[in-house]
């Protein structure tokens, strides 16, 4: 077994990597361009010299690249490509563009092996167990299986790990990941907003301690309750990215692929950086609600589950339909699985979707949802007008369903009138 790693970055990840392989016993090389200076002395190897970070290593080096995404990663691969021997393997952990992917491994020589990897969990999840995405061939998985078993394991010897096929899979998979982050993300936003409009803010801890240990927990609705927890702190309502739901986003509409969820939350995250239109005009919104608080919570909880669904749903179905476009081998039941562990989209929501069969739609648990809470998504809506509640992600669900399932929306006006002005081939029926 290989006891030895490298690590080329020195971020927030690669420094809770490094923590998480120290603790246990694994040697580690840093190749960092600026200088770091350590408080404590530590047993690892430290350079801003790649030369001397690549010396460091006496047999097969196996190298983890954690820096930022694109031109930084072409960078130091075009610097790694003539400095490295046979059978080395270069790993990127980033979230590089699944394109990007596919140049990135050519400019590495072909007898090195490059991997393409998506991680998951955070700054927690670097200290003390990733879920990984990987994708490589079963006789290079077998030679950095320590390694995964090492990162990934966050409890009890239990791992978070999946293995794809084909170049750049595991990336794309990892760019599905962040978009169901998105629409969840916002989702959970719009969800807080209406609970709290009835109850204060110690009665909303309890209703999510509760939602917590039924089907819909998950770690991103412990978050808001350990967020609501601490004191208040008082930081600019913008939203960054980092680019990965633009990517899905646009993927999807280059394919013709519906996902307007992770679209509506890519769209609310543009909207918030225009800061000085949503400053100009300004209404203050007086709440006043009669009726009975707990039959309404319980609406919104049934919405949140079906709306959470849809996000996951919408996510995986583009992945089915790229896995045919790159002829990609995807594991699905075990990606589920190891979505089930330590991973910033985990939710029990996920044991719904692992029995699926071709299209994710076609979970019998999507239809008992579909058909029982339409009717509360239409009053959770008609009250949000009459308040002038923003529910982005709720509405456009809605509207998604309204399309499914009644035939008032008329497609064939639109082409009447494409066709009018232009040739556009009408189809009869």
């Amino acid at each position: 077994m290989i006891n030895h790693l490298g690590l080329i970055g020195y971020g927030p990840m690669s420094k809770n990597i490094s923590i998480n392989l120290i603790r246990k016993k694994i040697k580690i090389s840093i190749f960092n361009k600026e200088k770091i200076f350590f408080k404590k002395k530590i047993n690892i190897i430290l350079t801003n010299c790649l030369i001397f970070f690549l010396k460091s290593f006496f047999k097969i080096k196996i190298l983890l690249i954690l820096i930022k995404t694109g031109k930084p990663v072409k960078i130091i691969l075009i610097r790694l490509k003539n400095k490295l021997k046979n059978n080395d393997i270069v790993i990127d952990f980033g979230n590089s563009f699944y394109k990007n992917t596919f140049l990135n491994k050519k400019i590495i020589k072909k007898n090195i092996n490059f991997i393409s990897s998506g991680i998951s969990g955070g700054y927690e999840g670097a200290l003390n167990g990733l879920c990984i995405m990987i994708d490589c061939k079963i006789k290079i998985f077998y030679k950095i299986f320590f390694l995964l078993k090492i990162l990934s394991n966050f409890y009890k010897k239990k791992y978070s790990f999946c293995l794809t096929k084909g170049i750049g899979s595991s990336h794309y998979l990892k760019m599905i990941h962040n978009g169901i982050e998105y629409g969840i993300l916002q989702l959970i936003s719009e969800i807080y907003f209406l609970i709290k409009i009835f109850f204060n803010k110690n009665r909303i801890l309890n209703i999510l301690l509760y939602w917590n240990k039924q089907t819909i927990n998950s770690y991103l609705l412990e978050l808001l309750y350990n967020i609501l927890i601490k004191k208040k702190k008082y930081i600019c309502d913008v939203i960054d990215q980092k680019g990965t739901g633009k990517w899905m986003c646009l993927s999807s509409i280059k394919n013709y692929i519906n996902i307007n969820c992770i679209f509506e939350a890519l769209i609310i995250r543009i909207i918030t950086k225009n800061k000085f239109y949503r400053n100009l005009i300004k209404i203050n919104n007086f709440f006043f609600f009669i009726g009975n608080n707990f039959f309404f919570l319980e609406k919104i909880k049934k919405i949140f589950l079906f709306c959470n669904i849809l996000c996951y749903i919408q996510g995986f179905n583009q992945l089915i339909i790229f896995s045919k476009k790159y002829d990609w081998k995807f594991d699905f039941k075990n990606i589920l699985k190891t979505f089930l562990k330590n991973c910033i989209i985990r939710s029990n929501l996920i044991f719904f979707l692992i029995n699926f069969k071709k299209n994710f739609f076609f979970v019998n648990k999507f239809f008992f949802l579909f058909k029982k809470y339409y009717f509360y998504l239409k009053e959770i809506i008609i009250f949000s007008l009459n308040k002038n509640i923003n529910l982005f992600l709720i509405n456009s669900s809605y509207n998604f369903l309204l399309i499914i399932i009644t035939k008032n929306y008329n497609f064939k006006i639109i082409q009447f009138q494409r066709n009018k002005f232009g040739d556009h081939n009408l189809k009869y029926i």
